[in-house]
């Protein structure tokens, strides 16, 4: 039995290594910014004065630490959002997989400019609407943001 299907499969099997060249990459990134943050938080004052109070530290990293991420993980999706939408044309046309990005491909191969010109619309109203979405998302996550809102600015 074949379990990676590398060209043109369907199921999981076919789907396995197209996400994975999607998302190792990613991943690294999201590592790294959630390290940095997660070390950040660690040195503030106010993690040091649970933990002099006697707060458990798992219920100091569930409570404080990890509820302080929130807004930097919403972020990274987000913008990761981009990334996806070129990546998913080229890892489409890497596994012969029929999509929208191989479309997209064909037709900039084909010089075929009004398929590209709604492909590159399709993308930005998928951005468009991801921003949004994640710009509601952190006002209502970011107590701090909302102030400003509400009393006409500044």
């Amino acid at each position: 039995m074949n379990f990676f299907t590398v060209l043109g499969g369907s199921g999981f099997g076919g789907l396995l290594l197209p996400a994975l060249a999607l998302a190792i990459p990613m991943s690294a990134k999201y590592i790294r910014h959630i390290r940095s943050n997660i070390l950040e938080e660690i040195n503030r004052d106010y993690v040091a004065g649970a933990l002099v109070r006697g707060i458990p530290k798992a219920t100091v990293f569930r409570r404080f630490i990890l509820r302080s991420l929130g807004s930097t993980l919403i972020t990274l999706f987000s913008l990761s959002v981009g990334s996806l939408l070129g990546g998913t044309a080229i890892i489409e046309m890497i596994f012969m997989i029929d999509g929208i990005g191989k479309m997209a491909m064909d037709a900039i191969l084909m010089r075929d400019y009004p398929v590209v010109q709604a492909y590159v619309v399709w993308t930005a109203l998928i951005f468009t609407c991801v921003n949004l979405v994640t710009d509601l998302l952190l006002h209502q996550l970011e107590p701090q943001a909302r102030q400003f809102t509400k009393g006409g600015g500044w």
